[in-house]
Formats: C-alpha cells, structure tokens, sequence
C-alpha cells in the first residue's frame, strides 16, 4: 500500500505527517489487502493568522479493484479533524469491501445453482 500525505498551511507540519501516517496505518491494517494507494491532504483554508472551522483533512483512497473512495472533514483543530476523517474511512472501506464481497458471492451462488440445474 503506497502512502502519500501532504500538509500545507498548518504549523507543526512534521508532526502532524508523523500522526497522520500512524492513525492511516492502524485504520487500514485490517484492509491492506485490498488498498492500492491513500492519500491525505491537510490544508488550513484561511491560512494560519485566522482561527475558525478551517482546518481540511481530505482522505483519496484507491482500492485494488481501481474503485476510489474520498472522505473529508473539516474542523478548527487539526487532531480532532483526524480522528473523525480515520473513525470514517474505516467504516466506509469497512462497507465498501463488504458490497464486494456480496457481489462475488451472490455471482458464485447462482453459478453453482445453474450448474446443479443442468
């Protein structure tokens, strides 16, 4: 699994790819079979001199079957905006991975039936 982060506009930059890297890596363990690449983008909209709800954290990821999957949030501080942008891409891979499966299961079922038809 490639793993790409950018930080711009925030201060802290190194620490904050550092804990970036380490919540991407413990929220994608359990899926790394079926992740291709992820990239994170955190961005300060305003820029550092303005406080408020501006702090964006976009997550691009790109499973092996080419699907891609975008999570974002946005929040006034960056940590927090990482937590919830992690806890949402876990669920999200979570489901999407598990249509997948359905999908391929359900196709092999109904092969097996035809199959016990004939």
């Amino acid at each position: 699994m490639q793993m790409q982060i950018h930080v711009k506009g925030l201060v802290r930059a190194s620490r904050l790819r550092v804990v970036a890297a380490n919540k991407l890596n413990v929220t994608l363990a359990r899926f790394s079979h079926a992740v291709q690449e992820v990239t994170m983008r955190m961005h300060d909209i305003n820029g550092p001199d303005r406080g408020g709800a501006d702090k964006l954290c976009r997550v691009v990821l790109r499973l092996k079957d080419n699907s891609i999957l975008v999570v974002e949030d946005l929040g006034a501080n960056m940590m927090e905006v990482i937590d919830r942008v992690t806890d949402r891409l876990h669920h999200t891979v979570s489901k999407q991975l598990s249509r997948l499966v359905k999908i391929d299961r359900s196709g092999i079922r109904q092969g097996n039936l035809v199959a016990a038809m004939s």
